[in-house]
Order: structure tokens, then sequence, then C-alpha cells
């Protein structure tokens, strides 16, 4: 939008969706491997893959839509440098964390990995959503 010759972007409330995603990711991390019930239709390694992936997948999407709403990070591939970036720094603090803190539960790597991969998910869902990569999205 255009009022007076200045971009408006959007309020605060965009950031309400990726910090609550963040926060509800973090918190799933910090459960007890114990807490943890799975099922036993497909082995725990690959639930356990195809989890993370989905949790940063939909947090990822959650944060690329503020950034892009917000005009934040849009000159060539800062927003998905960014986005990439933070979830392989978050979902590699969040393992060291849960290996050091949280009983039945350890780092591994193959989860940091599921976590990037589901980032760049969020990526290619905000392409087949919108059309074109992420970038400037309408603010409302």
């Amino acid at each position: 939008h255009v009022s007076s010759g200045r971009l408006q972007n959007a309020g605060l409330r965009v950031w309400i969706a990726p910090c609550t995603a963040t926060g509800v990711l973090v918190g799933i991390h910090l459960l007890p491997g114990s807490d943890l019930n799975l099922g036993t239709q497909w082995p725990l390694e690959v639930m356990d893959k195809v989890f993370h992936a989905i949790a940063f997948a939909g947090c990822g999407l959650t944060w690329v839509v503020a950034l892009a709403k917000q005009r934040r990070l849009q000159s060539g591939w800062k927003l998905e440098g960014a986005v990439l970036l933070g979830s392989l720094v978050l979902g590699t603090v969040l393992e060291y964390v849960q290996d050091a803190w949280m009983s039945g539960r350890m780092f591994d790597w193959m989860d940091v990995f599921a976590d990037v991969f589901g980032a760049g998910g969020a990526l290619g869902a905000f392409f087949a959503i919108f059309g074109h990569r992420p970038g400037r999205i309408a603010s409302d």
C-alpha cells in the first residue's frame, strides 16, 4: 500500500504466528524422550525425521510469510538464506539442548538435516501458494 509516497508494511501482528510456531517447536523439543509416543506403524527413526521436517516446514512457512509481509530481506536470496540458516542454527541448538538436558533424548545430525529440509519445504510451499519465490506479498 502506498500512502503519502511511503510503503506501509504489515503491523506487529504478523509476528504472532511465527513466534507462536517457534515456541511450540521449542516446547516439543523439550519433552523428555519417555513422553513421546510416536506409535509403532513406522519405525520410530523414520517418524522422528518426518515430524522434524513437518514441524520446521510449518514454522518456516510462518516466518517466510511474516518476513515477506514486513518487506524484510527482499533482495536476492536473503530471505531464503535467512530461513535456511535460521533452521540450521535453531535445529542444532535444540538438538544440543535436548542432548544435554532432556532424559531419553540425544543429539542427531539427521534431525538437523530434517529440520533444514522442512524449512526448504516451507520455501517450496510459499512458491506453490503465491506463484513466485518469497518476496513482497500483500501486507494484509
